[in-house]
């Protein structure tokens, strides 16, 4: 448990004197723990650079088990002992279901489950996918993931959604929706995803397809509260998933244009922790995650 421990303090603090720190040890006796640590795996867990020590690949996949036996173990003690928390389920939620599938999974669960808190969690990609293999959360909600975060995890396609193109109802564009193409956006001021994102990479591809590198005047934001304020205060035009704005195309407040392309369709869904069962209550909301994905089809 000692060797477990201090690899994980390591693992967390990026460097033998603040794990050290961390754990109330000593410089030495953490960097003999995490020799002997490596020399029962057989090989090294860190590389050491200037900055620090970072997890080899080895590292890594002993990182991910390590973390969810330590949660597991803990979990199991406090229960023993009469001290287990609340119940609850953490998911981590991405911008594009936090108006529509989040929110109707999120209040038929609470229907059913009121005993059981429900964490959820909005963050960058990058920040939710370490916290999945932490264990820190239960599964992520929203988008297909990009291939280079989709090592040592799984999705479980829902439904599909697209990115679409909008403007106020005040907009000169809103009286011919459809005869609006990609070249009279190029002089108007734009709303777009961050870069990075998922969806924003997602709109890159659709428009180096078609010959355009970017937008000459734009605005980045994965904020839809934000798009859907300016659009109606500002002239503009925005790309936006369609469930982030589905109640104004409802209401006529915003409209949609004509512009679209396949590279602007991505599956929405659950991505799991590979390898790691889900707790009963995840299960649960789970189920409800697809049951109002279904009445979305």
């Amino acid at each position: 448990m000692r060797h477990i421990r201090c690899f994980l303090a390591v693992a967390k603090a990026g460097t033998v004197t603040d794990a050290a720190t961390a754990m109330n040890s000593s410089q030495p006796a953490i960097s003999r723990s995490l020799a002997e640590i490596e020399e029962i795996i057989g090989q090294p867990l860190f590389t050491r650079t200037g900055r620090g020590l970072v997890m080899t690949d080895a590292g890594q996949k002993l990182n991910r088990h390590l973390d969810t036996a330590m949660a597991q173990i803990e979990t199991g003690t406090r229960a023993a002992s009469g001290t287990a928390p609340r119940p609850r389920v953490a998911v981590g939620m991405l911008p594009n279901v936090a108006r529509t599938l989040a929110v109707d999974a999120g209040a038929s669960f609470k229907a059913a489950h009121p005993e059981i808190d429900l964490l959820l969690h909005w963050a960058g990609v990058s920040e939710l996918i370490t916290r999945l293999h932490r264990n820190e959360i239960d599964f992520i909600l929203g988008r297909l993931l990009s291939l280079e975060h989709m090592s040592g995890v799984s999705f479980e396609h829902l439904n599909t959604e697209a990115l679409i193109f909008v403007v106020s109802r005040d907009h000169p564009f809103a009286d011919t929706p459809d005869a609006i193409d990609l070249p009279d956006l190029m002089h108007e001021m734009m709303i777009v995803p961050i870069a990075d994102t998922i969806i924003r990479r997602e709109l890159d591809k659709f428009l180096t397809a078609r010959g355009i590198a970017d937008f000459p005047n734009k605005i980045e934001t994965v904020s839809f509260e934000f798009t859907r304020s300016y659009l109606k205060q500002h002239r503009g035009a925005a790309c936006v998933p369609v469930g982030a704005v589905r109640r104004e195309l409802a209401d006529g407040s915003l409209v949609r244009l004509g512009i679209q392309g396949e590279e602007l369709v991505s599956s929405v869904g659950i991505t799991y922790a590979a390898g790691r069962a889900l707790s009963d209550n995840a299960q649960r909301l789970a189920q409800h995650v697809r049951a109002a994905a279904k009445l979305r089809r």
